[in-house]
């Protein structure tokens, strides 16, 4: 009894003790994390005219007395910083006067420029940034230092600097966002841990850069001793929901960018805007593809994005303040804690959500609307313009919410079920077969394949049509670029072996790729060009699914091969349009792989399919296409 008792006295204190660190054997370790909040100059200057610079031409007056006969105007408010001090600079215009039988006589005037150097506090009970002036300077109207009149300098030294000490930016509404916002960033399991995280958010100090006030938020974060990612694989139920998850970041980075639209964006901004968008679908679907789609691939798709488009966002966004400025702070600020919760991930547990994008999409539009970020097919002309790519496309012609029509059997047709059967189980997808119109079947028939010479000689003249169509819209000659011409030939062989549609007995389906996202003829990703084409016509419609394609070869040609090849070793022709290909059914990044692949020979199968398609085209034996296509 007594030996009992003296095993249980031993053992309560190591009981307590694993009671007490029980915590940190659940979650492991905690580690300090540092969130920026980063105040940039031209904001801190649309921050100032949109609080104080309310007249016309965005101009203060700080001093109007004697019955306006004497005033100061000040206008082109400048903000910057050197060895930190703030710089504050404004044309200003002083004019001294008298009221003399109900009117002003002017006495004396003056009109230069004034540059006040200040001090920046931070108060850490109200989160509010203040300015205290130090020192002040005048200049002529040539930069030159200068004086003035006491008289108009007192008038200065009481009326316009304690207005210019007037400034703050006050934080509250921004944390208060971002600590509304990070909750949304974990599961609801996680909701407690992550309110305790936010009860020790403490701002550090100032720091004055020559770019941007900015001060770091020090956070305790616990990490996971078993990151979530790395305990099992995603179930079909959780590949599901992570691909809604990852439809509504599409939706978001959509959404964000078109922020941009109206904004005067250059050539080479609106190539990295399509860039980023085209990378980060192209990444999607090589995860489903390559069933490596796992729970952190919407955080790591969000911080290259971010880090790619942040610069554009705060140079254009900041310039556009018809709502609340802190709307636009409180944005940048969230995004960058994201950013910078996501190089930790799976350690903490971070599982972006819809509320969460949400949350930052209602930031963007200064919280006039809830966004509905909806993952939509239909084709969007801002966007389209925005991604440099004009009008839409002609709709005209046949286009169903379809996946196979019921064509009526002809007397004597011979539909050849077996050449049907040859081909590869992806292409044919099931549903319920459905009844076009009459005058919408005749515009198929003529492209249901068939053995007959006609058939290719028609698909043929298609692309060909459809590269003259495209070269003229941009402006270019098809002499200018005779291998345009062998590209698209050999990439419609190579996708679809010139086919848009494909006939087993009545019905007629369009041809499909294996992960149901690419269809038609040029195999144009639904997904990859969603919001730019529409997939009704890019489905049923030879024509449109021919000039869709031509165009995104042309737009990667253009934009992408001939800009970024080095100029003094072009690419021969050959090389060039293996290159554009690369990009065709990889994304933007797929132009330096293959350049590196070339290097060392080294080339993939898809590589070698299409440069023997090429080759055959080059040559002229597009006799090959119906022999190919029939085994």
């Amino acid at each position: 009894m007594f030996q009992n008792n003296q095993i249980a006295s031993s053992f309560r204190p190591l009981c307590l003790f694993v009671i007490l660190l029980w915590p940190t054997l659940c979650f492991g370790t905690t580690e300090t994390v540092s969130l920026p909040v980063t105040v940039d100059y031209p904001f801190l200057r649309s921050l100032v005219i949109y609080q104080y610079y309310t007249l016309p031409g965005q101009k203060a007056m700080p001093a109007q007395v004697d019955d306006g006969c004497t005033t100061v105007e000040l206008s082109e408010p400048k903000i910057s910083a050197q060895d930190g001090i703030i710089r504050f600079e404004n044309r200003i215009k002083i004019s001294l006067g008298a009221p003399v039988l109900s009117r002003c006589t002017r006495l004396m005037g003056w009109e230069g420029y004034l540059e006040v150097l200040q001090k920046v506090k931070l108060d850490h009970n109200t989160s509010t940034i203040s300015f205290q002036t130090i020192e002040s300077r005048l200049y002529n109207l040539n930069r030159a230092r200068t004086t003035i009149a006491t008289a108009m300098w007192n008038m200065v030294e009481a009326n316009v600097l304690p207005f210019l000490d007037k400034t703050t930016v006050d934080l509250s509404m921004p944390l208060d966002e971002l600590k509304g916002f990070l909750p949304l960033l974990f599961s609801a399991d996680d909701k407690t841990r992550v309110e305790k995280w936010l009860q020790t958010l403490r701002p550090r100090q100032l720091r004055i850069d020559e770019d941007a006030i900015r001060l770091d938020l020090l956070m305790d974060v616990e990490l996971l001793d078993q990151p979530k990612d790395t305990v099992e694989a995603p179930t079909p139920e959780e590949i599901e929901r992570l691909s809604r998850t990852w439809e509504t970041w599409d939706a978001y980075l959509v959404y964000q960018i078109q922020s941009l639209m109206g904004k005067p964006l250059t050539r080479d901004e609106r190539a990295d805007i399509l860039e980023t968008v085209l990378e980060t679908r192209h990444g999607f679907i090589a995860a489903l593809t390559e069933n490596t789609l796992g729970r952190n691939l919407v955080g790591e798709q969000f911080i290259w994005s971010w880090e790619r488009i942040t610069g554009l966002l705060r140079k254009y966004l900041v310039q556009d303040m018809s709502g609340s400025p802190m709307y636009y702070l409180a944005f940048i600020s969230s995004s960058d804690a994201l950013a910078v919760l996501q190089k930790i991930g799976p350690s903490i547990g971070l599982d972006i959500s819809r509320e969460g994008l949400v949350r930052l999409a209602k930031m963007i539009s200064q919280g006039k609307a809830e966004p509905m970020l909806e993952y939509s097919y239909a084709i969007d002309p801002g966007l389209r313009t925005l991604l440099g790519f004009g009008p839409p496309l002609d709709e005209s012609g046949p286009a169903f919410d379809i996946q196979e029509l019921e064509i009526p059997e002809e007397k004597n047709e011979d539909t050849n079920t077996n050449q049907v059967s040859n081909w590869p189980a992806f292409l044919v997808s099931c549903a319920c077969a459905g009844v076009a119109p009459p005058e919408k079947l005749e515009a198929i028939k003529p492209w249901i394949p068939s053995d007959e010479k006609d058939y290719w000689d028609r698909v043929k003249q298609v692309i060909e049509l459809a590269v003259v169509s495209t070269l003229a819209k941009n402006r270019h000659e098809e002499k200018d670029y005779p291998y345009f011409r062998l590209l698209c030939l050999a990439t419609a062989w190579q996708e679809s072996c010139w086919r848009q549609f494909i006939k087993e007995g009545s019905k007629v389906r369009y041809v499909i790729s294996c992960n149901n996202t690419s269809v038609g003829l040029m195999q144009v990703n639904e997904r990859v060009w969603r919001g730019v084409y529409k997939p009704e016509n890019l489905r049923w419609n030879i024509e449109y699914n021919a000039r869709a394609g031509t165009e995104v070869l042309e737009l990667y040609l253009q934009k992408y091969a001939l800009k970024k090849m080095d100029k003094k070793n072009p690419l021969d022709h050959d090389t060039l349009c293996r290159a554009v290909y690369a990009m065709y059914y990889a994304g933007p990044g797929g132009f330096n792989k293959f350049l590196n692949r070339n290097k060392t020979k080294t080339y993939i199968r898809p590589d070698e399919l299409f440069w023997e398609k090429y080759v055959l085209v080059k040559e002229g034996q597009f006799e090959k296409v119906a022999e190919i296509s029939s085994h």
